[in-house]
């Protein structure tokens, strides 16, 4: 059987009670009357109308016991107070009286109109805070202007469901229906339900100039006392984004109080300037540039994040981020794919430096894939320098060193005239002269006849240099 029960009166009730339980008293009841055979109804109105009774006398009689004049007075015989006919017809009579309370009690606690003074207008209003008296701080819709209402012990409540309840709880932002006394102020009934029409929405933001919150192929207007709350705070609009998880409350068509389930968290892209060609993918969503990538607002909960790149290996890392927080995903760290430089040059013992930097040249280099300027420096050979690209595994490169020639100048004076001048054996002309020699060691002779040969080695090693030859007579 099903439920009927109500909240007694604070004063007279302290438990509910069932329409069942009731009839099951009846019951028990009429079970533990006598047993007495008393026929059926006709039978028994024949034998009540058959009971003698005493007629009272007529006429006026006076106040008080009344006096018999005539006749043999009357023995009083001694009755019992209840005989067994007159117990049931007063047992009848009881369940009649008990179904009747029933009847009004039912009628009184189960009717919809309980409080005959309740207004049947509901004034839609929206909660912006509340005084130290109690009274709450509302915008009123459809009167637009704010007032402050006053709900009591005796305003009515109506959930969301509308089923009637004790109380609710009321914080800001709150939209409500409340039906008003005569007063204007004082709160008779209170409904969140009724008109107010709630639903749960994701993929929105706000446009703050029109007043809208826009998603794909959604458009919710909200009014300009709007509240918007999260965590029983008050939002700025702005800070919306589409990831959040949003509970608007509207009343004929138009938002006025938002609520955010769900907020985000930020995810921060750091230290990716050195990656070429990078890509990042966020969860199942398509790959974009990772140079594109800077701050990106995220539901709380567990993410996958996918970065690769021509000059780094491709990774992927799983992060949590929270409400209101920013993750930091910081790539100086990325493992970078590396490549093997081999120099083949012509010489040995020179100094090899790779973007400025003095590296070992007795061991192929191993580098992260990229480009580099390599340079190598070898004395007595002109400076090697080329510009590489350094893209696969291994790349060779050869090295062909030229000689530096540097010259000296050497000036060669003899005490005598005519005389012959050999470099290395090679007839040079007649002293005096000048000569332009490679940095270098040579063997000078001079010879004169009638004079003794002169020889000597000479070194050139600096600008210029002067040498003076004195022959002997033979």
């Amino acid at each position: 059987m099903k439920d009927y029960h109500f909240e007694k009166d604070e004063h007279e009730f302290d438990e509910t009670i069932r329409l069942d339980d009731i009839n099951k008293e009846m019951k028990k009841f009429e079970n533990d009357q006598p047993k007495d055979d008393l026929g059926d109804k006709d039978a028994f109105l024949d034998a009540f109308e058959s009971e003698k009774f005493d007629r009272l006398p007529t006429g006026n009689t006076p106040n008080g016991p009344s006096e018999i004049t005539r006749g043999t007075p009357r023995k009083k015989v001694e009755e019992p107070f209840l005989n067994k006919k007159t117990a049931a017809m007063l047992a009848v009579v009881a369940v009649i009286v008990a179904i009747a309370s029933f009847a009004l009690v039912r009628g009184l606690f189960f009717s919809g109109n309980r409080n005959p003074n309740l207004a049947k207008e509901q004034t839609p209003v929206l909660i912006q805070g509340a005084l130290a008296s109690g009274e709450l701080i509302v915008y009123d819709i459809k009167g637009n202007a704010n007032k402050s209402i006053l709900v009591t012990q005796d305003t009515e409540f109506t959930d969301t469901q509308g089923q009637g309840v004790k109380d609710v709880p009321l914080r800001v932002g709150d939209l409500i229906l409340v039906g008003l006394d005569k007063d204007g102020k004082t709160v008779l009934t209170l409904n969140q339900g009724g008109k107010i029409k709630t639903v749960e929405e994701t993929g929105l933001t706000a446009d703050t100039a029109s007043k809208n919150l826009l998603g794909e192929g959604k458009k919710f207007s909200y009014g300009e006392q709007a509240i918007f709350m999260y965590n029983h705070e008050e939002l700025n609009p702005k800070d919306l984004e589409a990831c959040d998880v949003l509970v608007l409350k509207s009343y004929e068509d138009v938002v006025w109080s938002v609520e955010v389930a769900e907020f985000h968290g930020y995810i921060s892209i750091e230290n990716k300037d050195n990656i070429v060609n990078g890509k990042f993918q966020l969860d199942e969503a398509a790959a974009v540039p990772l140079a594109e990538v800077e701050r990106i607002p995220l539901k709380e909960g567990t993410h996958k994040v996918t970065v690769s790149g021509d000059n780094i290996e491709e990774r992927t890392d799983s992060i949590f981020v929270e409400t209101g927080e920013v993750y930091v995903y910081d790539l100086s760290k990325a493992q970078e794919k590396v490549g093997v430089l081999i120099i083949n040059a012509n010489v040995t013992g020179y100094k090899l430096y790779i973007n400025g930097t003095l590296v070992d040249s007795s061991v192929p280099s191993v580098l992260p894939l990229g480009e580099y300027d390599v340079v190598i420096l070898k004395n007595g050979y002109t400076e090697w320098s080329q510009h590489v690209v350094l893209d696969k595994d291994t790349l060779s490169v050869d090295a062909n060193l030229q000689k530096d020639i540097q010259f000296g100048s050497v000036g060669i004076s003899v005490n005598v005239d005519g005389a012959q001048i050999y470099i290395d054996g090679k007839d040079m002309g007649v002293a005096p002269m000048e000569l332009n020699l490679p940095y270098g060691s040579y063997s000078l002779g001079v010879e004169k006849n009638g004079y003794q040969s002169f020889s000597t080695v000479i070194n050139v090693n600096s600008g210029s240099s002067h040498m003076n030859v004195e022959l002997e007579r033979e």
